[in-house]
């Protein structure tokens, strides 16, 4: 049985499937960046939220953010071949490859990833062969979880959204400016908090000011993230994997309509092109 494992900044999605695809078990766990966490943390929170051992795996496959480095690829595959024993040992790919062979398989596309965080590459159906920078929630990842958070929470506290939205955020979340600015300069994992935000956002999105907070940084992930491969002759389709792109589906396609993109597929969730394609 295979165990694969799909990891962005907030959750990890983890499957058990037999060679058939058959899916055994599936089950969640925090977020697992090795970017963020060191090797002995990793596996004090897998061992503290996978109490049952499992037993007779070939091989656990993970796709995670951060994991597109070699050396953080190599120190997060020790802690899982210690924590899920395997016959053969783990394999650690960045989350941008599991989207691309989740989305396109064998055929070569532009992969791209809106959740906590974002990120595209091209892909020629075997292997990645064209990367932007990823500078995070801070320097990057437009039109993310994080990143919407980010941009709400500073017109917030700017003053520059309705009092009657504004009302409603303070109604809805038990917090003042102090504590907002504390879970994102004094705690850890402020991603996190800002991408916790989403819920709220996407039940306004139908606001005038919320609309345009979103289609703006929508905006300038296609001009980031998009724009610099079609620049290169790059004309391969489009996909999506990732919650927000999949929750604002309706808005991301529209921006994409108005600057001359077609998307060809949004998927909330990359596991299930990774069951296909690992058990083709």
């Amino acid at each position: 049985m295979l165990l694969l494992a799909d990891s962005g900044s907030t959750k990890t999605d983890w499957r058990i499937v037999k060679p058939s695809g058959l899916t055994i078990l599936e089950f969640k766990t925090q977020g697992i960046n090795p970017y963020f966490k060191s090797p002995e943390q990793i596996k004090r929170e897998l061992r503290k939220q996978v109490l049952n051992p499992i037993e007779g795996l070939s091989q656990v496959i993970f796709y995670g953010a951060g994991c597109g480095h070699p050396k953080k690829a190599n120190e997060l595959a020790l802690v899982l071949d210690e924590v899920f024993p395997a016959e053969s040992s783990a394999l650690v790919q960045g989350d941008i490859l599991g989207a691309a062979r989740s989305l396109f398989q064998n055929r070569p596309g532009i992969p791209c990833i809106l959740g906590t965080g974002a990120n595209s590459c091209v892909y020629d159906g075997e292997k990645i062969v064209g990367t932007v920078p990823s500078l995070g929630f801070i320097l990057g990842d437009y039109g993310s979880g994080a990143v919407l958070g980010r941009d709400f929470v500073q017109q917030l506290l700017s003053e520059k959204l309705s009092p009657e939205l504004t009302a409603r955020f303070f109604e809805k979340f038990a917090l003042d400016r102090v504590a907002i600015l504390d879970r994102i300069y004094k705690q850890s994992h402020p991603n996190r908090f800002l991408a916790s935000l989403i819920p709220f956002i996407h039940s306004e999105k139908s606001d005038e000011e919320v609309q345009a907070l979103i289609k703006s940084s929508f905006s300038k992930f296609f001009e980031f993230y998009i724009h610099p491969f079609r620049q290169k002759g790059v004309e391969y389709p489009i996909s999506f994997a990732g919650s927000v792109a999949f929750h604002f589906q309706e808005i991301l396609l529209e921006v994409a309509s108005e600057l001359g993109e077609q998307i060809m597929e949004i998927r909330p969730k990359p596991l299930d092109g990774l069951v296909k394609y690992h058990c083709a």
